[in-house]
């Protein structure tokens, strides 16, 4: 078959996730399809879609939170984001909230803890805040050679009382070393109000960027 000049090829009209482009992978030709190339170009994230039920006394994993990492793709400077809401509707809690990033293959609390931010303690009043925090790998590797650190915030409507004894409390930690090349890994985060707390989530978004 001749090879065309762009000039005269049809344009497309909607763009399909299943439109293909040819590569030289190697020396050696091969397809990538538009939905390939989105998913190594554009920012890896996730989401709920729904509230999760009271709850959160003990150690909660964030629906919404988990993204898949790509194989041999994380370095050095690649960043994971996590925000969500948080409505505490019970007075009594009043332990310090602490928000666990996990990675591991089961998508859970059962995944290793690397990177604990552990916020103000709470006094006995019902508040609504919103919690963010951002993660950094410093360095990555097998071993012990990864390392994450990571800087969080929790922002509520009462100034020093109910979620937090802090106007703005605002931590920053950094991980011990682990593995970041085991296979199928999974990266998330769980949070944790406390003994007595109570309340409800309705939105989480979680973000895995600049990758290799």
């Amino acid at each position: 078959m001749a090879d065309s000049k762009i000039s005269a090829l049809t344009a497309v009209g909607t763009p399909a996730g299943t439109d293909e482009f040819p590569v030289n992978q190697g020396g050696v030709s091969k397809k990538i399809t538009l939905s390939q190339i989105g998913s190594y170009v554009d920012p890896l994230n996730n989401s709920s879609v729904a509230t999760t039920a009271s709850g959160f006394a003990a150690d909660t994993y964030l629906v919404g939170s988990s993204i898949t990492v790509p194989v041999a793709r994380l370095q050095a400077k690649t960043m994971y984001r996590v925000k969500f809401n948080i409505n505490k509707t019970s007075s009594a809690g009043t332990a310090t909230p602490i928000l666990t990033i996990r990675m591991g293959t089961a998508g859970s609390t059962a995944d290793a803890a690397r990177c604990a931010l552990t916020f103000a303690a709470q006094t006995a009043l019902p508040d609504e805040g919103f919690i963010e925090a951002f993660i950094t790998f410093r360095t990555v590797g097998s071993g012990t050679s990864a390392v994450m650190q990571g800087v969080g915030t929790l922002a509520h409507r009462l100034s020093v009382t109910g979620l937090s004894t802090s106007a703005t409390s605002v931590v920053k930690t950094t991980g011990a070393g682990f593995d970041s090349t085991v296979a199928n890994t999974i990266i998330g985060a769980s949070f944790n109000g406390g003994a007595s707390f109570a309340g409800t989530i309705d939105l989480v978004q979680a973000e895995l960027f600049n990758l290799a």
